[in-house]
């Protein structure tokens, strides 16, 4: 883990994190809405934020996202369909065929492929050629969502996340303005109001390419990513107890991506518990497989989860 990674783009992806799980309860659709109008896209944003592509060459950088992002999700999808096949949740040739599908796993092959692709773009020195290219980006996965094209593996969104990865590396250059704590409630509360009037007149959900109508749905992803980026700022300098909190769970979001729904399946399967203790189960099986991981890591000396 770097040391110099940004600790409120930590506590932004563990809010986000923690809203995705909450997107995957009952909870009632104004809010579940709200919550799939930016968790999704602030992954691809921030990835595209923190990106240094001068640091790697294009094959080094390959390899090294492959590392990071590939052979994890190797690990994590066997144990998790293992666990989904067990507990009668899983069709293996529909998995073969056509991926992740709707759980939260399909984000990471895309991830990958869309920071794969954006490195690509920036050999191009020329930024409005460039720019060019992210606008093609938008256009084919407004395209492949109007047309209704369905690839499997979550292939339909790949356009589209590139387009955020690269937005991200466009935001780059407003970094400092973003992480400096001036006028919050302002900034925060009119983030807020965007994202919310958008997100009660239209739903975005990345897993099945839902991006239309693109215009105002992007502009919700930004706001909403804004609007938690500006908050995480905020919680850095004013709320220690939360930011310690936030900025753990942040540094934890493949454990969380990968096991929070299963473990839901399994607890349904083996149990019938109320709301709040189902879920109390679910933050402590994530904690202990948090230190599963960082043992099993230290056991074989290499960091393969």
């Amino acid at each position: 883990m770097s040391q110099n990674r940004n600790r409120w783009l930590d506590i932004a992806k563990g809010i986000a994190i923690i809203l995705m799980v909450a997107g995957h309860t009952p909870i009632p659709s104004v809010m579940s809405h709200f919550i799939y109008a930016f968790h999704m896209p602030l992954f691809f944003i921030s990835s595209g934020l923190v990106s240094n592509y001068e640091k790697y060459s294009l094959v080094d950088y390959i390899k090294h996202k492959s590392y990071t992002l590939l052979l994890p999700f190797v690990c994590y999808s066997t144990i998790v369909a293992f666990l989904m096949y067990f507990i009668g949740e899983l069709d293996v040739i529909h998995y073969i065929k056509c991926g992740w599908g709707g759980y939260a796993l399909w984000f990471i092959p895309i991830l990958f492929m869309s920071s794969v692709l954006v490195r690509i773009t920036f050999l191009i020195k020329r930024k409005y050629v460039r720019r060019f290219i992210m606008l093609c980006f938008l256009y084919i996965g407004y395209s492949l969502r109007h047309y209704e094209i369905s690839l499997p593996w979550s292939l339909s969104v790949l356009p589209y996340a590139s387009f955020l990865v690269m937005l991200g590396k466009e935001l780059a250059d407003y970094k400092k303005r973003i992480e400096t704590p001036l006028s919050f409630y302002w900034d925060f509360y009119c983030l807020l109001s965007v994202t919310a009037v958008i997100s009660y007149l239209w739903k975005l959900d990345l897993a099945w390419n839902l991006i239309t109508p693109i215009i105002p749905l992007t502009l919700g992803a930004v706001t909403g990513t804004l609007m938690v980026f500006r908050l995480s700022v905020w919680i850095r300098n004013a709320a220690t107890m939360f930011s310690n909190i936030f900025t753990k769970v942040g540094r934890e979001t493949y454990v969380v991506v990968a096991f929070s729904q299963v473990t839901v399946m399994c607890i349904n399967y083996l149990f019938t518990l109320n709301p709040l203790l189902k879920y109390a189960i679910l933050v402590i099986v994530l904690i202990l497989l948090k230190y599963l991981k960082d043992g099993i890591n230290r056991l074989v000396r290499i960091k393969i989860l």
